[in-house]
C-alpha cells in the first residue's frame, strides 16, 4: 500500500497511524509516498517477487502515480480515498471511510475497466487544458499548510485575472477544427453533466470511449453562465457548449508544449498531445 499523509486534508497522526496499522494487519506492506519516492519502480520490483495486488492510500494524484506501471498487466490497484475530492474512487462506488474501503480491498469483487493515455502517461479520470492547470498550480503556490478555502479563493481570483486560454487543432478520426478555448477536458469515459451540483459523475468506466468537451472563447461574464448552466445540470444548453465521443484525439498547437491537468496534477507537455482510450486494461478492486 503506498500511503500519502499529504493528500487531501492531512489524517490526523493518530489517524495515519491507525491506517497503516490495519494496513499491515491485513496483509498490506506499506510504503509512505514521498516527494524522491518512484512508485513504478517499487511495483516493478514487487511484480518480480510475485505481488500482484498494489493500493493507493491518498487523492486522485497518488493514484495517477500507482497506476503507470499497472496498466495492461495482470496485477490488480486497490484504493483507499483519503484525498480532497477522490473523484476516481466515487465514480468506483468505493466508500470514503478509509475503513470500509479497505474492507473492499480484502473481501471485494474485481473488475477491469478503461484507463486513457495522454502521449505516453495512463490516466484514469481527465485531462484538461485552459483555465484549469492554471487553477491547480495557483492553488499550489500557497502549500499544503495554507487553509485550503483560502488557496482556492485566491487560485480563482489570480486565474480569472489572468483568464488564460489555448488555441489548438482537434483531430481524429471523423472530426477536425480549430478551436480557441479557455476550458478543454478529454474524460476516460463520459460524465453525466445533468446532475446538480459541482460533481458530475461517471456512470460506466468500461464504454471503451473518450469523451471531449470544451467551451468557445467567451467573456468572463459569459463564463459565469456556463458555469450556473453546469451547477444547474443544463451544461448542454450553455451557449457554445461542444462535445464528441472518439476512441484518439490529436491536440496540435502552435507552442511547443504548455501546462495540463492530468488527474488533478500540473505537467507540462509538448505538442501535438495525442490522447487515447485503452480499454478494459485496468483491473481494480470494487464493492461486491
Amino acid at each position: 500500500m503506498f500511503f500519502n499523509p499529504s493528500s487531501g486534508l492531512k489524517m490526523p497522526v493518530a489517524e495515519q497511524d491507525a491506517l497503516q496499522q490495519s494496513a499491515a494487519e491485513a496483509g498490506l506492506e506499506v510504503i509512505r509516498v514521498t516527494r524522491g519516492l518512484d512508485c513504478a519502480d517499487v511495483i516493478n520490483q514487487r511484480v518480480q517477487e510475485g505481488i500482484r495486488l498494489f493500493v493507493a492510500a491518498g487523492g486522485d494524484g497518488t493514484i495517477n502515480a500507482v497506476v503507470q506501471p499497472l496498466v495492461n498487466t495482470d496485477a490488480i490497484l486497490g484504493v483507499v480515498p483519503v484525498g480532497t475530492y477522490n473523484h476516481f474512487a466515487k465514480d468506483l462506488g468505493i466508500p470514503l471511510v478509509w475503513r470500509d474501503a479497505l474492507d473492499v480491498i480484502v473481501s471485494g469483487a474485481t473488475k477491469p475497466i478503461d484507463t486513457a493515455r495522454v502521449n505516453d502517461r495512463f490516466f484514469v479520470n481527465n485531462v484538461s487544458m485552459g483555465l484549469y492547470p492554471e487553477l491547480v498550480a495557483r492553488r499550489e503556490e500557497k502549500g499544503r499548510d495554507y487553509p485550503r478555502w483560502k488557496a482556492r479563493l485566491f487560485a480563482a481570483l489570480g486565474t480569472l485575472r489572468k483568464y488564460p486560454h489555448i488555441a489548438v487543432t482537434l483531430d481524429t478520426e471523423n472530426h477536425h477544427e480549430v478551436i480557441r478555448t479557455h476550458v478543454l477536458m478529454i474524460s476516460n469515459n463520459s460524465y453525466d453533466l445533468s446532475r446538480l451540483g459541482i460533481e458530475a459523475p461517471r456512470l460506466a468506466l468500461e464504454e471503451g470511449r473518450l469523451s471531449v468537451y470544451w467551451l468557445p472563447h467567451v467573456r468572463r461574464l459569459a463564463l459565469t453562465s456556463f458555469v450556473a448552466h453546469y451547477l444547474a445540470g443544463r451544461v448542454h444548453t450553455a451557449p457554445g457548449f461542444r462535445s464528441f465521443r472518439t476512441s484518439r484525439v490529436r491536440v496540435q498547437s502552435s507552442k511547443n508544449h504548455f501546462p495540463v491537468g492530468v488527474d488533478g496534477e500540473v505537467v507540462t507537455m509538448e505538442t501535438p498531445i495525442t490522447i487515447t482510450i485503452a480499454p478494459q486494461s485496468l483491473s481494480v478492486k470494487v464493492p461486491r
